[in-house]
Protein backbone atom coordinates (compact mmCIF):
# COMPACT_ATOMS: atom_id res chain seq x y z
CA UNK A 1 0.00 0.00 0.00
CA UNK A 2 2.98 2.74 1.04
CA UNK A 3 4.14 1.61 -2.35
CA UNK A 4 1.32 2.83 -4.39
CA UNK A 5 0.62 5.78 -2.59
CA UNK A 6 4.35 6.63 -2.75
CA UNK A 7 4.04 5.89 -6.45
CA UNK A 8 1.01 8.21 -7.19
CA UNK A 9 2.78 10.98 -5.21
CA UNK A 10 5.38 10.88 -7.68
CA UNK A 11 3.16 11.17 -10.71
CA UNK A 12 1.80 13.71 -9.22
CA UNK A 13 4.90 15.91 -8.51
CA UNK A 14 5.49 15.26 -12.21
CA UNK A 15 2.48 16.29 -14.09
CA UNK A 16 2.84 19.65 -11.63
CA UNK A 17 6.25 20.38 -13.01
CA UNK A 18 6.40 18.98 -16.15
CA UNK A 19 6.99 22.24 -18.77
CA UNK A 20 6.86 20.35 -21.69
CA UNK A 21 3.63 21.80 -22.92
CA UNK A 22 1.92 18.88 -23.43
CA UNK A 23 -2.44 19.56 -23.41
CA UNK A 24 -1.75 22.98 -22.17
CA UNK A 25 -2.60 25.71 -24.85
CA UNK A 26 0.10 28.07 -25.96
CA UNK A 27 -0.98 31.46 -27.47
CA UNK A 28 1.65 33.02 -29.65
CA UNK A 29 2.78 36.30 -30.93
CA UNK A 30 1.47 36.42 -34.53
CA UNK A 31 2.74 38.34 -37.69
CA UNK A 32 0.19 41.65 -37.01
CA UNK A 33 1.66 41.11 -33.32
CA UNK A 34 5.05 41.51 -33.99
CA UNK A 35 4.37 44.69 -36.16
CA UNK A 36 3.53 46.23 -32.78
CA UNK A 37 6.46 45.07 -30.81
CA UNK A 38 9.46 47.33 -30.20
CA UNK A 39 12.33 46.71 -32.58
CA UNK A 40 14.99 48.07 -30.72
CA UNK A 41 17.64 46.06 -28.99
CA UNK A 42 18.04 47.37 -25.57
CA UNK A 43 21.05 46.35 -23.63
CA UNK A 44 20.95 45.96 -19.78
CA UNK A 45 22.51 48.74 -18.26
CA UNK A 46 22.44 50.67 -21.24
CA UNK A 47 21.33 54.64 -20.86
CA UNK A 48 19.22 56.22 -22.94
CA UNK A 49 19.19 59.83 -22.87
CA UNK A 50 16.75 62.65 -22.95
CA UNK A 51 17.01 66.31 -23.40
CA UNK A 52 15.02 69.35 -23.51
CA UNK A 53 15.29 72.87 -24.68
CA UNK A 54 16.96 74.43 -21.82
CA UNK A 55 19.74 71.25 -21.79
CA UNK A 56 18.06 69.70 -19.27
CA UNK A 57 18.35 66.00 -19.02
CA UNK A 58 16.89 62.63 -17.53
CA UNK A 59 18.30 59.40 -17.96
CA UNK A 60 16.89 56.25 -18.31
CA UNK A 61 18.78 53.41 -17.21
CA UNK A 62 17.95 49.74 -18.63
CA UNK A 63 17.07 47.06 -15.90
CA UNK A 64 15.32 44.36 -18.39
CA UNK A 65 14.77 43.55 -21.89
CA UNK A 66 13.03 40.07 -22.14
CA UNK A 67 10.86 38.14 -24.53
CA UNK A 68 9.46 34.49 -23.25
CA UNK A 69 7.42 32.33 -23.00
CA UNK A 70 5.23 32.34 -19.28
CA UNK A 71 2.64 30.25 -17.54
CA UNK A 72 -0.84 31.37 -17.08
CA UNK A 73 -1.94 30.58 -13.53
CA UNK A 74 -5.69 30.45 -12.18
CA UNK A 75 -5.70 32.72 -8.75
CA UNK A 76 -6.92 29.54 -6.34
CA UNK A 77 -9.53 30.15 -4.07
CA UNK A 78 -10.71 31.47 -0.86
CA UNK A 79 -10.55 27.98 1.11
CA UNK A 80 -6.64 27.88 0.72
CA UNK A 81 -6.79 25.94 -2.83
CA UNK A 82 -3.89 26.64 -5.01
CA UNK A 83 -4.15 27.93 -8.54
CA UNK A 84 -3.26 26.06 -11.94
CA UNK A 85 -1.78 26.18 -14.86
CA UNK A 86 -4.26 27.71 -17.17
CA UNK A 87 -2.24 28.21 -20.34
CA UNK A 88 0.96 29.30 -21.93
CA UNK A 89 2.09 33.11 -23.52
CA UNK A 90 3.88 35.03 -25.38
CA UNK A 91 5.66 38.13 -23.38
CA UNK A 92 7.84 40.91 -24.09
CA UNK A 93 8.92 43.33 -21.04
CA UNK A 94 11.49 46.24 -21.37
CA UNK A 95 11.92 48.23 -17.84
CA UNK A 96 13.84 51.41 -17.40
CA UNK A 97 14.84 53.21 -14.25
CA UNK A 98 15.08 56.71 -14.07
CA UNK A 99 18.30 57.93 -12.68
CA UNK A 100 16.96 60.86 -11.71
CA UNK A 101 13.51 59.39 -10.04
CA UNK A 102 14.91 58.24 -6.51
CA UNK A 103 12.13 55.23 -5.79
CA UNK A 104 11.74 51.93 -4.95
CA UNK A 105 8.00 51.77 -6.28
CA UNK A 106 7.22 49.73 -9.81
CA UNK A 107 5.12 52.79 -10.44
CA UNK A 108 8.82 54.76 -10.96
CA UNK A 109 10.03 52.22 -13.44
CA UNK A 110 9.41 53.09 -17.22
CA UNK A 111 7.73 49.70 -18.84
CA UNK A 112 7.07 48.89 -22.42
CA UNK A 113 4.74 45.42 -21.54
CA UNK A 114 3.38 43.02 -24.71
CA UNK A 115 1.29 40.27 -23.74
CA UNK A 116 -0.48 37.33 -26.09
CA UNK A 117 -2.64 36.23 -23.03
CA UNK A 118 -5.86 34.40 -23.77
CA UNK A 119 -5.20 34.76 -27.23
CA UNK A 120 -5.62 38.38 -26.84
CA UNK A 121 -2.69 40.66 -28.00
CA UNK A 122 -2.29 43.46 -25.01
CA UNK A 123 -0.21 46.23 -24.87
CA UNK A 124 0.82 49.40 -22.34
CA UNK A 125 3.42 51.70 -20.62
CA UNK A 126 3.99 52.84 -17.64
CA UNK A 127 5.50 56.30 -17.54
CA UNK A 128 5.66 57.71 -13.75
CA UNK A 129 5.74 61.04 -14.94
CA UNK A 130 3.13 60.63 -16.63
CA UNK A 131 -0.32 63.51 -15.61
CA UNK A 132 -3.22 61.25 -15.07
CA UNK A 133 -2.78 59.04 -12.05
CA UNK A 134 -3.80 55.59 -13.04
CA UNK A 135 -2.55 52.07 -11.45
CA UNK A 136 -3.10 49.32 -13.88
CA UNK A 137 -1.00 45.53 -14.65
CA UNK A 138 -1.32 43.60 -17.64
CA UNK A 139 -1.36 39.85 -16.16
CA UNK A 140 0.81 40.22 -12.76
CA UNK A 141 1.05 43.26 -10.33
CA UNK A 142 5.20 44.00 -11.47
CA UNK A 143 3.96 44.46 -14.93
CA UNK A 144 2.65 47.39 -13.95
CA UNK A 145 1.15 49.91 -16.98
CA UNK A 146 -0.97 53.78 -16.48
CA UNK A 147 -0.90 54.30 -20.02
CA UNK A 148 -2.97 51.34 -22.16
CA UNK A 149 -2.19 51.16 -25.93
CA UNK A 150 -4.69 49.18 -27.63
CA UNK A 151 -6.64 52.01 -28.74
CA UNK A 152 -3.07 53.37 -30.18
CA UNK A 153 -2.13 50.07 -32.35
CA UNK A 154 -3.87 50.59 -35.58
CA UNK A 155 -4.15 54.37 -35.91
CA UNK A 156 -2.21 56.06 -38.59
CA UNK A 157 1.23 56.69 -37.52
CA UNK A 158 3.09 59.80 -38.20
CA UNK A 159 6.94 60.50 -39.13
CA UNK A 160 9.53 62.74 -37.29
CA UNK A 161 12.93 63.81 -37.28
CA UNK A 162 14.20 64.54 -33.70
CA UNK A 163 17.84 65.31 -33.21
CA UNK A 164 18.91 64.05 -36.65
CA UNK A 165 17.49 60.69 -36.49
CA UNK A 166 13.98 59.60 -38.55
CA UNK A 167 11.36 58.06 -36.73
CA UNK A 168 8.41 56.14 -39.25
CA UNK A 169 5.96 54.66 -36.75
CA UNK A 170 5.23 57.77 -33.80
CA UNK A 171 1.84 58.01 -32.06
CA UNK A 172 1.02 61.20 -30.10
CA UNK A 173 -0.64 60.14 -26.39
CA UNK A 174 -2.05 63.15 -24.96
CA UNK A 175 -3.58 63.09 -21.54
CA UNK A 176 -5.51 66.41 -22.21
CA UNK A 177 -5.17 67.33 -18.92
CA UNK A 178 -2.97 70.51 -17.53
CA UNK A 179 -2.93 68.87 -14.00
CA UNK A 180 0.14 67.83 -12.01
CA UNK A 181 0.72 65.39 -9.32
CA UNK A 182 3.23 64.62 -6.73
CA UNK A 183 2.56 61.07 -5.82
CA UNK A 184 5.26 59.08 -4.04
CA UNK A 185 4.03 55.91 -5.42
CA UNK A 186 5.45 57.21 -8.99
CA UNK A 187 8.72 58.49 -7.45
CA UNK A 188 10.42 61.86 -6.21
CA UNK A 189 9.94 63.25 -10.03
CA UNK A 190 6.80 65.36 -11.13
CA UNK A 191 3.72 64.18 -12.52
CA UNK A 192 3.11 66.87 -15.25
CA UNK A 193 3.76 64.92 -18.93
CA UNK A 194 0.68 64.88 -20.90
CA UNK A 195 2.30 64.41 -24.13
CA UNK A 196 3.84 61.44 -25.12
CA UNK A 197 5.52 60.75 -28.46
CA UNK A 198 5.96 56.86 -29.18
CA UNK A 199 7.28 55.34 -31.68
CA UNK A 200 6.06 51.45 -31.96
CA UNK A 201 9.70 50.76 -33.15
CA UNK A 202 11.42 51.94 -30.33
CA UNK A 203 9.28 53.40 -27.64
CA UNK A 204 9.02 56.92 -26.64
CA UNK A 205 11.13 59.52 -28.23
CA UNK A 206 9.50 62.55 -26.99
CA UNK A 207 8.50 63.99 -24.10
CA UNK A 208 6.16 67.37 -23.39
CA UNK A 209 5.51 68.44 -19.70
CA UNK A 210 3.04 70.91 -18.67
CA UNK A 211 5.42 73.54 -18.34
CA UNK A 212 6.01 73.63 -21.58
CA UNK A 213 9.41 72.06 -21.86
CA UNK A 214 10.26 69.25 -25.20
CA UNK A 215 12.41 66.25 -23.85
CA UNK A 216 13.59 64.51 -26.98
CA UNK A 217 15.37 61.32 -27.05
CA UNK A 218 19.56 61.18 -28.30
CA UNK A 219 19.41 58.32 -30.15
CA UNK A 220 22.14 55.29 -29.07
CA UNK A 221 24.05 55.26 -32.47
Amino acid sequence: MKKIILLISLLVLTSCYNDDGEDITYYKFNQEDEVLLIKYDYISNQIITYENQFGEQLHFKVILNERKKRGYYTRGTFSGGGGYLSNYYDSKIIRFEILENSSYEDYSKVNYIFSKNSNEFINGINFPMWNLVHFGFINEIQDNINIPMTDYNNIEKLQMSINGHRFLNIVIIDSGSNESDSSSAFGSLLQNVNKIYYDFDFGIVQFVDTEGKEWKVIYPE
